[in-house]
């Protein structure tokens, strides 16, 4: 079975390749036009899974970056102040939440697979910007920030659960 990554990377399939090798998928941009204002992380993966169809399974991700006590840092940030964010919030403790929607055939019901991981904000943005909030966030016990080690081919123990979640599902 292929499946459809909806709004995927190279970078992130690359990652996923490691993190799952038999998975068999092809990376397709959102379809124009889509956009979500849903503050959790879940709906927004379902919101993408729901917004392009595909002929076969398909699978989204998206991710939120919280304060420890839960406060969302999505309105904190725009394209343009990304040094600015880590300025403002750098050293911060936080949670990066990752949610992944599956629809494992055309018409199937979405199921929603979960991660969280801990860490901080960074003192700046590092890594490709392909990656977004990973550029901004360093998990707990590491230097670097999530961008750099997937650049470096480093899956992250958050990753690797929310992905074996979706493996074990397609089985």
């Amino acid at each position: 079975m292929s499946l459809v990554f909806i709004d995927g990377n190279p970078l992130r399939g690359a990652e996923l390749g490691r993190i799952v090798p038999g998975l068999a998928f092809t990376v397709e941009p959102l379809q124009s036009g889509f956009n979500t204002a849903a503050p959790d992380p879940g709906q927004r993966a379902r919101d993408k899974v729901l917004a392009h169809p595909t002929p076969g399974g398909s699978f989204a991700e998206a991710v939120d970056l919280t304060t420890m006590d839960g406060k969302s840092l999505r309105l904190e940030l725009d394209s343009e102040n990304e040094n600015r964010f880590c300025k403002w919030w750098r050293e911060t403790p936080a949670k990066m939440q990752l949610a992944i929607a599956l629809r494992p055939t055309a018409g199937a019901d979405i199921t929603i697979f979960t991660a969280t991981c801990e860490g901080r904000i960074a003192d700046k943005p590092a890594g490709p910007h392909l990656l977004g909030w990973d550029r901004l966030f360093v998990p707990a016990d590491e230097e670097l920030t999530l961008a750099q080690l997937c650049e470096s081919g480093e899956a992250i123990a958050f990753r690797r659960d929310a992905y074996a979640q979706l493996a074990a599902a397609l089985r």
